[in-house]
């Protein structure tokens, strides 16, 4: 059954094509413009999709990640004990949630830029 979803997938297979080493070289070049493979722009042409420029992740401040992490961990254990219904006061819980959202706060006005980029 090709429709079959628990089937497993078939390998993949090898399409050799001829080009002229001006015609590869124009083809890579666009591929790399795309930010994807030469193999992945041929087989997105020859199935008639558009392609998308891929964007490169901003890159972020490792203290950051950290910061978030801890914050998300905190997140996490107040999860964890409302799902093992742990007795966990009103209270206790509300404060530990205003308090990741002043961090949180903290966090976004340390790391937005004073200037966002111009757009050209």
């Amino acid at each position: 059954m090709a429709d079959d979803p628990s089937a497993a997938p078939e390998p993949a297979r090898w399409i050799k094509l001829r080009a002229s080493a001006a015609e590869r070289a124009r083809w890579q070049a666009l591929a790399a413009s795309r930010g994807v493979s030469l193999s992945e722009l041929i087989r997105t042409s020859l199935g008639g999709l558009r392609l998308r420029a891929r964007r490169e992740p901003p890159p972020v401040a490792p203290e950051l990640l950290r910061e978030l992490a801890r914050i998300g961990n905190n997140l996490n254990q107040l999860a964890r004990a409302a799902n093992r219904q742990e007795p966990v006061t009103a209270t206790a819980l509300l404060s530990r949630l205003i308090e990741i959202d002043r961090e949180l706060g903290a966090l976004r006005a340390a790391h937005t830029r004073a200037d966002p980029p111009e757009r050209g």
